[in-house]
């Protein structure tokens, strides 16, 4: 073997380590913090949320109240056609033969309700209504998290009672930061009536404030399934607010990566 290929032999040596060595320390560096598949969902809205896998607080027998219900809206009422007046005729001399002609003509009156251009369809509606009933849910747990937290932080008479839910254990109601954001997003996601439940996810990447606010969400992979990938894009335009960010966070924001299992929804 001379020089030559002995260069070369420990050239081709050195790629192979090196690739191995990437293989192995690669995935290392790579973060699995915006994985939320592994996380448990919740039934109650913390106030507090933390990073490690552990909720408390609250009371388990305390109930949300519920959001109220928003008035169906009316369909507008069709147009009434006016009715047009017969112009008044001139003194004529009466002819008997136009006198019987005139008598046996009678007028039709059209009995069809004319429909107006701007009723909307049963889907709008009822996409509307789900939204307005979304922002009212958001707005309601917004309030309720405020108000507790001041009452207590302020300080509650003795004949004020205020209970949150939450697993148990008293106190402020906390959990899990992904799982608060998982628990959000699974709730406004609406699957529509027929989908079977194969396993098809679609994968979504979302922005999220230090006080809860949603800055920014998009799908970063579809299902392929036109109404499923429809009814996550309706999902993520529902929620305006997930949950806060833990108390010892040092970012301004949080970028969360989310999993919508279209056979995990169906079955659990």
């Amino acid at each position: 073997m001379n020089r030559l290929q002995k260069k070369c032999f420990v050239a081709s040596t050195g790629f192979h380590l090196l690739l191995i060595l990437i293989l192995l320390v690669g995935p290392a560096f790579l973060s699995g913090s915006s994985k939320t598949e592994d996380v448990p969902l919740i039934d109650f809205v913390p106030v507090r949320t933390v990073d490690a896998l552990i909720s408390g607080g609250g009371n388990p027998k305390a109930s949300m109240p519920a959001a109220p219900a928003q008035p169906a809206p009316q369909p507008p009422a069709p147009a009434i056609q006016p009715v047009r007046q017969p112009e008044p005729q001139k003194d004529e001399v009466p002819d008997p033969e136009k006198a019987v002609t005139t008598r046996k003509h009678q007028i039709q009156v059209e009995k069809k309700l004319v429909k107006t251009p701007t009723e909307v369809s049963d889907r709008a509606r009822e996409a509307a209504e789900r939204r307005a009933q979304q922002i009212a849910e958001d707005r309601q747990r917004r309030n309720a998290i405020n108000s507790a937290v001041s009452g207590i932080q302020g300080g509650l008479s003795s004949s004020t009672s205020v209970e949150l839910r939450g697993p148990g254990g008293g106190g402020l109601p906390y959990a899990n930061w992904k799982s608060a954001v998982k628990s959000v997003y699974d709730r406004a996601w609406l699957l529509p009536n027929g989908i079977k439940a194969e396993p098809v996810t679609a994968v979504v990447e979302v922005t999220i404030a230090r006080d809860g606010t949603v800055v920014s969400s998009r799908i970063t992979r579809m299902t392929g399934n036109s109404e499923v990938d429809d009814s996550v894009q309706a999902a993520l335009d529902r929620v305006r607010v997930a949950a806060p960010l833990p108390d010892d966070a040092k970012e301004d924001q949080r970028t969360i990566t989310i999993y919508f299992d279209v056979q995990a929804k169906l079955l659990g």
